[in-house]
């Protein structure tokens, strides 16, 4: 259940999000191409990039704007002007091409949108993704298929949790949200009805194709999943939204972003996520954190660090 305190907080942070480039605009499609590939079992998977917004401490719940900056500059980045990822991926089984999320799409400023040149530039083309999964309805996760021609998957089956899809097609909770959260609520609808009748919901945990399984990871939204990549041998869990901010999460993984739907139950998981990847040596891949993307996560006093994947020679 999502109550009024926790929509006033997402209320509150559109306009930061306003303030720091997340308005209407057409995004710019220069720089070099950002994508990392890597083998996993007799997969690839390459990480995609859609660009970055800023996140500030204004965003985060159970820290102080002081520890913010002492953590963030201890990892040799500005505090006041935090880039965090935004990552799509694709697993590429050899007869199946599965996207996982899709970008902002054109809505979020020119830092972000990037994803459609980047396949470009590496010769994806969108009609030959056969499966795209929302890891999760928020529209930095969706916004690309809502492109002006139509949506460029025209090929592909929609996988998404049925409880994402409940929630932000349910008109009376729509009607709770303040006037600056409903677009999240209006573009989702219009991302699921941007795949028509190909839109296949799942419960749980389910296998969207041979070696790969949904996780639930609810808190973020109440549908939240992650994914969990085993092949030949080798395995890969992309934990989309479980983290935003590395620098500050993985030490202090209590520490919780305003777009959570659910702060406890979000901190609850991200905890079970990193003891999970730790413990299992798991290869583990994030929608927010920095390319490359991937890495491993190992235990450090109370919390976590993250041990970027080293490039693959052939």
């Amino acid at each position: 259940m999502v109550h009024r305190r926790e929509f006033m907080l997402g209320a509150g942070l559109l306009a930061g999000l306003s303030a720091l480039g997340w308005r209407v605009a057409p995004a710019g499609a220069e720089g070099l191409v950002a994508a990392r590939q890597y083998a996993v079992g007799d997969a690839t998977v390459t990480v995609l990039s859609d660009g970055f917004i800023s996140i500030g401490p204004d965003m985060l719940f159970g820290i102080t704007p002081e520890d913010f900056a002492m953590m963030l500059e201890a990892a040799h980045l500005d505090p006041a002007s935090f880039p965090a990822a935004v990552n799509a991926f694709l697993i590429d089984s050899g007869d199946r091409r599965i996207l996982v999320d899709a970008g902002t799409g054109t809505s979020f400023g020119p830092t972000l949108g990037k994803l459609p040149s980047v396949m470009a530039a590496l010769g994806i083309d969108p009609a030959s993704i056969d499966t795209v999964v929302f890891t999760h309805l928020h529209p930095d996760h969706v916004g690309g298929v809502l492109a002006e021609g139509g949506n460029p998957f025209a090929n592909a089956t929609l996988r998404v949790a049925q409880a994402d899809v409940d929630f932000f097609t349910n008109e009376d909770i729509k009607a709770q949200a303040p006037d600056g959260f409903k677009p999240f609520f209006d573009m989702a609808a219009a991302s699921l009805a941007a795949f028509g009748e190909r839109v296949e919901p799942f419960d749980g945990v389910i296998d969207i194709a041979p070696g790969l399984t949904t996780m639930p990871m609810p808190g973020h939204t109440v549908g939240h999943s992650g994914l969990l990549l085993e092949n030949d041998g080798g395995a890969l869990l992309i934990a989309a939204d479980v983290i935003h901010v590395p620098a500050v999460q993985l030490a202090r993984p209590d520490v919780t972003i305003g777009f959570d739907t659910d702060q406890d139950v979000a901190r609850a998981t991200r905890q079970r996520v990193f003891d999970m990847a730790a413990t299992d040596r798991l290869m583990i891949a994030g929608s927010h954190i920095a390319l490359p993307g991937i890495g491993h996560l190992e235990r450090a006093g109370d919390g976590y660090r993250f041990l970027p994947a080293r490039h693959q020679y052939n």
